[in-house]
């Protein structure tokens, strides 16, 4: 089970999604257990081992749409994670 902080930094992310950064997105994800397998171009790949999809992290011009799709791919992982415990 993820920690309790991963949830509540999701949470506080999702209340300002026009104003993320990359950054912002990359740390959670790498607390949520994604691990960072390459950068190409102006993205940033991730990869969780069990989670079929890639999480494909743009390094500029992040919009809040994009920013909440990312988001959901990240609980959508740590609840895969907690339903194969």
């Amino acid at each position: 089970m993820a920690p309790r902080d991963v949830w509540d930094q999701l949470q506080a992310l999702r209340r300002r999604p026009h104003n993320l950064r990359p950054r912002d997105i990359m740390r959670v994800a790498e607390a949520a257990g994604w691990v960072h397998q390459r950068t190409t171009g102006s993205h940033a790949i991730y990869t969780k081992e069990g989670f079929p999809p890639n999480l494909s992290i743009k390094l500029h011009d992040l919009g809040g749409k994009l920013a909440l799709r990312l988001l959901n791919l990240i609980e959508a992982s740590l609840l895969m994670e907690e339903e194969n415990q």
